[in-house]
C-alpha cells in the first residue's frame, strides 16, 4: 500500500508538516485489516521540499551539490517516518521503519541493492511493515531519490504481491489533469491487454515533485501491473474508500488489470 505524500504532509506547507490527523483516521482504517501488508510512504513535502532546494529535479545539477542535499533530505524524511509510525503503533499495530538509504544502492537512479530480506524476516515476524520515498546512494550519479513509487514496483515484483493499493488525492485515473481540466473523465477500469484507443493525460504536481508528478505514477502503475492480479488507484483523502477496499468491498476507484484477471467491475 502506498500513503500519497500529497495525503499525509501538507505538501505545500514550509517547513514540512506532517498531516497527522489524515494519517490517524487512515490507521484507524488499517487496524481491522489482518493480512501481510507493507506501507510505503510518499515523500510528500518532507522529501520533494529539501530535494528541489539542492537540485534533484535538475539532471544537470552537480555530483556535490546533490551529495550536501543528503543530510536535509534524509532529516526530514526521517521525522516523517518516524512521527507515521508512531501514529500506528499508538494504534496497536506492530509498525517498524525500514529506511532505505542505509542499505540500497542506486545506478543511474534503478535499485541494484535493496533491503528486502530484512522486509520479509520482519513480515514472517508478524510485524508491519513501513518504508518510504528516500534519497540513496547511486554509483553513476553520486544520490538519487528513489520514489515510494519505484519501490512499490519493485516490492510488487520481488514479494509476489496480490494486490497493490495506491492512495492518491484524487479519485483514480482519468483522460486528463482532473486538477486542471473541468471536463476531466474518471477511468474506473483499465484492462491493460484490451485498452483500445483510449489514451489517459496526467498532469505534473502543482507542488514541487522531483519524482514527476502523476505522470510517473501512471507509468509505475503499468509497470507494477505485470507482477500483480490488481492494482488498484483511490483518493486516500475520502474517508472510508481504504477501509472498503481493505474489506474487498466496492468503492471510487480506479482498477488495473491485465486480461480481466480480477471479475467485476468496482
Amino acid at each position: 500500500m502506498k500513503l500519497g505524500g500529497s495525503v499525509i504532509t501538507f505538501k505545500g506547507r514550509t517547513p514540512p508538516m506532517v498531516n497527522e490527523r489524515a494519517v490517524r483516521r487512515i490507521v484507524e482504517e488499517i487496524v481491522p485489516y489482518s493480512e501481510r501488508l507493507v506501507v510505503v510512504l510518499g515523500g510528500g513535502a518532507h522529501g520533494h521540499q529539501a530535494a528541489k532546494e539542492y537540485g534533484y529535479d535538475n539532471p544537470e545539477t552537480p555530483r556535490a551539490q546533490l551529495l550536501r542535499g543528503v543530510p536535509a533530505i534524509r532529516h526530514n524524511m526521517t521525522v516523517l517516518a518516524t512521527e507515521v509510525e508512531a501514529c500506528f503503533r499508538n494504534a496497536g499495530l506492530p509498525a517498524v521503519v525500514v529506511t532505505p538509504f542505509s542499505s540500497t544502492i542506486l545506478t543511474e537512479r534503478q535499485i541494484v541493492e535493496f533491503p528486502l530480506r530484512i522486509i520479509q524476516m520482519a513480515m514472517d515476524a508478524s510485524l508491519l511493515v513501513i518504508t518510504h520515498g528516500d534519497v540513496c546512494f547511486d554509483t553513476v550519479y553520486g544520490a538519487s531519490i528513489l520514489s515510494g513509487d519505484t519501490i512499490v514496483t519493485h516490492l510488487a515484483h520481488m514479494l509476489h504481491a496480490r494486490r497493490v493499493l495506491l492512495g492518491t488525492d484524487v479519485d483514480g485515473i482519468y483522460d486528463c489533469n482532473p486538477k486542471t481540466c473541468p471536463d476531466a473523465q474518471h477511468i474506473p477500469l483499465i484492462d491493460l491487454p484490451h485498452r483500445g484507443g483510449w489514451e489517459f493525460q496526467a498532469g505534473p504536481s502543482a507542488s514541487p515533485d522531483v519524482t514527476g508528478g502523476m505522470g510517473n505514477k501512471v507509468r509505475a502503475v503499468i509497470e507494477a501491473s505485470k507482477y500483480v492480479e490488481e492494482i488498484v488507484v483511490f483518493n486516500l483523502c475520502v474517508p472510508g474508500r481504504l477501509r472498503q477496499l481493505l474489506a474487498h468491498k466496492e468503492t471510487v476507484c480506479t482498477r488495473i488489470v491485465r486480461g480481466g484477471r480480477v471479475g467485476s467491475q468496482v
